[in-house]
């Protein structure tokens, strides 16, 4: 807010959280700083980019896509090399509830730890039954056989 200024109502409700109404009365007013004063040395390119990343409405917003083709990181674009992610991402945290930034920061820490753990798990599983499968499931594929097939080769 000290740098975007106080959102309108239009962007206040382009979020969609109940809560935001109340959390951001219950701020002190702020003078918004000039990007320029905060970052004197900055390009214009650069200070364009990260005002338009800062936007508080989502839909005002540069997405990722449009960002990588802003002028100011241009030289670094490939869109050979640029995956698009096709679905939409949620934070699993209830944004009608206030939490501090240290609640805020060891919830998402905690689910992305989470959900690292399932992947491994997933990934783990599937070399198990890759391994199974191209092997005939073990012993018998590496010529221990059972007892009964040993029994009558003797």
């Amino acid at each position: 807010m000290e740098v975007t200024g106080r959102p309108s109502s239009e962007d206040i409700e382009a979020i969609n959280s109940p809560l935001a109404p109340t959390m951001l009365e219950s701020l002190p007013p702020a003078k918004p700083k000039r990007l320029r004063d905060m970052f004197p040395t900055a390009s214009d390119d650069a200070l364009d980019l990260v005002r338009n990343l800062l936007h508080f409405n989502p839909h005002r917003r540069l997405t990722a896509e449009q960002a990588l083709r802003h002028p100011y990181v241009a030289q670094f674009h490939n869109p050979e090399d640029e995956p698009v992610c096709t679905r939409r991402i949620n934070i699993p945290i209830d944004d009608n509830q206030k939490f501090s930034i240290r609640e805020y920061r060891n919830k998402l820490y905690s689910d992305i730890h989470r959900r690292k753990k399932e992947l491994r798990k997933r990934i783990l599983q599937s070399h198990h039954n890759y391994y199974n499968n191209n092997n005939g499931g073990g012993a018998a594929a590496q010529g221990g056989g059972s007892s009964s097939q040993q029994q009558r080769q003797h």
